[in-house]
């Protein structure tokens, strides 16, 4: 069920967290980006989830900076949580994440932060995601959720703000105060499923999640099967999804992974498939 929001912060603030993994070149590239917007970070967070980022950008910088060593890499989530607090503990009220190999324009910040002032229930704003590799073809528009847990991802124009079930983690814009109503970031699921859990979470919390016509680009890469199957099966359990639409589903996308692995690499990764299925019924959860 969902709970109505006693109080609301409104938009103001922010910071932004780079979640970073062994290319100083792209981490750079994001640092830049975020030094021309027009609404500029009051913070920077960068999160060394590969313990070999080049910490010179601390003093060179001219935005209050901090760089959290992780070379353990306990994944997306973790990174997503650290940088929470520390925007907690600065008084900011909004956290921008982005991933290291996020393209993004000068305007990105300020269209996002005007998005959420506007909607007092917008826990999340994300940009329409397009590919770097073809900036004419959209990746995600937001995410749909069935009944059974199945994710997809919508390719179609953005016209105004659109609620959506979830959106792609690499570009995203998150109230603060919506992020501790649902405790963070779910850790268990690692690489795969944390943006798909997150909407999910904000939405029973009574928080939207928007997509918005300011374009980003990320080129996105393929999720290792045993880890997608296995979050799968995590997200289902948590979630208490019927039992036939969530077996239905999880068994559509070991046929299709198959399939495609097949046609690609020229094997059937069954092993993969049913170490995932063992480990989301096992409950294994985090890095494997």
């Amino acid at each position: 069920m969902c709970e109505k929001n006693d109080a609301v912060v409104t938009a103001g603030g922010y910071a932004a967290v780079i979640i970073a993994y062994h290319r100083q070149d792209l981490l750079d590239a994001v640092l830049e980006r975020l030094r021309v917007q027009t609404s500029r970070p009051e913070m920077i967070v960068v999160v060394d989830n590969g313990g070999d980022v080049d910490e010179s950008f601390l003093a060179g910088s001219d935005i209050a900076s901090v760089l959290v060593r992780r070379a353990d890499n306990p994944g997306y989530a973790t990174a997503v949580n650290i940088a929470a607090e520390r925007a907690r503990g600065a008084g900011l009220a909004n956290l921008l994440v982005l991933t290291h190999d996020a393209v993004f324009e000068p305007t990105l910040a300020a269209s996002l932060l005007d998005a959420m002032a506007v909607d007092a229930q917008a826990g999340c704003v994300a940009p329409t995601l397009r590919w770097v590799s073809r900036p004419d073809r959209i990746f995600s528009s937001g995410g749909v959720l069935t009944r059974g847990g199945r994710a997809y991802h919508r390719t179609d124009d953005v016209v105004g703000a659109r609620a959506v079930h979830w959106v792609d983690g690499a570009v995203a814009l998150y109230r603060v105060q919506a992020l501790e109503h649902i405790d963070g970031v779910d850790e268990r699921y690692f690489l795969y499923f944390e943006d798909v859990d997150t909407g999910w979470s904000l939405a029973r919390a009574g928080w939207r999640t928007l997509v918005i016509p300011e374009v980003a680009r990320q080129e996105p890469g393929a999720h290792p099967l045993r880890l997608g199957v296995r979050n799968m099966i995590l997200f289902a359990r948590k979630a208490r999804l019927p039992l036939l639409p969530a077996v239905y589903s999880v068994t559509m996308r070991v046929a299709e992974e198959l399939v495609v692995g097949l046609r690609r690499e020229k094997r059937l990764r069954v092993i993969a498939a049913i170490r995932g299925i063992f480990d989301g019924l096992a409950g294994r959860r985090g890095k494997p």
